[in-house]
């Protein structure tokens, strides 16, 4: 049961939170806008497309700014409210500073799970669908969907790799197709069985029959060859939806999805390094939200006590560090020289440590 000082303290810490999400996202978007303003112009983009282009890029930008906002609410929340005395008051009636901060910090806890949530299940389809407004309204292109791809390359299952001239989303079918199958063998994987086709389309089966071509087998330095006319496997679980959209950027895929693509890459040998700190990102960047509340609140209640600009200074000091380990750690981590969860997390320790040792002292 909130209490009155619960529901005055979630009022003022709200009400700051919004000022600085409408603060950073028209500042994002105006950015943003000036970037490519000289591309709606050179292709005559309507305004309907240029609103749906940003309508759709909200969710993305919501995600990106909201821990700082969070922090901003924080400061300026508890920070206005010790500079007009009002913590000593609730102190004086013997309430801690955790008790205080209490309904706040929960608060920070739903918003972490919410932007988990967000980024998972809305963030993937609305970057897409940016992208596609992008290219195919503003852009004038044709959707992949009537032109299919060339100079396919798909990492499939069962370490099953897709190398192909053409593929036609119409028939569906790929050209000048090569199927490479590894297998694990020590360390790293080898190559034990490639299938090569003039042609390949999906039949009522479920999956694809190649045509005109042959079959290869490496096994103990010999290999063996044999020819065909039509050949199938039901291994060859791949769907035609799959190679229309090959995704490989971690914006486009929820975290199930990217999941799924690092065990694809991992049977066919590629590095995952990459792949694995932007999959524990996607839980660790939520968790800022948290952070930024405790480390906003243990300043305000212990050190920080000024002016709104100085709060409003202070957070986004405060912001770009964050954003700068986080940077550093996911640099370290694609590079290999720090496991890829540590480096998605770097930033939330350094942050987190600091704000709880704050926060402990200011309970003392």
């Amino acid at each position: 049961m909130l209490t009155i000082l619960d529901r005055h303290v979630l009022r003022e810490f709200i009400l700051y939170v919004l000022l600085g999400l409408c603060a950073f996202v028209g500042i994002y978007l105006v950015v943003d806008l000036f970037e490519k303003i000289d591309t709606f112009v050179d292709y005559h983009a309507e305004t309907g497309a240029v609103l749906a282009y940003y309508v759709h890029n909200l969710p993305v930008i919501l995600v990106q700014v909201l821990p700082i906002a969070m922090l901003l609410g924080a400061v300026l929340a508890f920070g206005q409210m010790r500079k007009f005395n009002e913590i000593t008051a609730m102190q004086n009636c013997g309430l801690s500073p955790l008790r205080i901060s209490a309904p706040v910090l929960v608060t920070g806890l739903l918003v972490s799970a919410a932007s988990f949530g967000l980024g998972e299940h809305l963030v993937p389809p609305a970057y897409r669908q940016r992208e596609e407004i992008l290219e195919v309204t503003i852009k004038k292109k044709r959707p992949a969907e009537s032109l299919g791809r060339s100079d396919v390359y798909y990492m499939g299952r069962g370490g099953r790799i897709y190398v192909a001239d053409q593929f036609n989303p119409r028939l569906p079918g790929l050209t000048g197709v090569s199927i490479q199958q590894l297998r694990s063998q020590g360390t790293r994987p080898t190559l034990w069985k490639r299938v090569d086709a003039e042609s390949g389309r999906w039949g009522p089966q479920g999956y694809i029959q190649l045509e005109n071509g042959s079959v290869r087998l490496f096994q103990d330095d010999k290999e063996i060859m044999a020819l065909f006319r039509r050949y199938g496997d039901s291994r060859f679980v791949e769907q035609p939806d799959e190679f229309l959209r090959i995704e490989n950027d971690p914006f486009r895929m929820s975290r199930g999805q990217l999941s799924d693509y690092i065990g694809r890459i991992r049977e066919g040998g590629a590095r995952v390094n990459k792949y694995l700190v932007d999959y524990h990102l996607r839980a660790a960047f939520p968790a800022a939200n948290f952070i930024m509340v405790l480390l906003g609140t243990c300043l305000s209640l212990r050190i920080i006590r000024g002016t709104l600009a100085l709060g409003f200074g202070i957070s986004i000091s405060l912001g770009f560090a964050y954003y700068g380990f986080l940077r550093v750690g996911q640099a370290l981590g694609y590079t290999e020289h720090l496991s890829p969860l540590l480096a998605a997390w770097l930033g939330n320790l350094v942050f987190g440590v600091l704000g709880g040792l704050l926060f402990w002292r200011s309970n003392r």
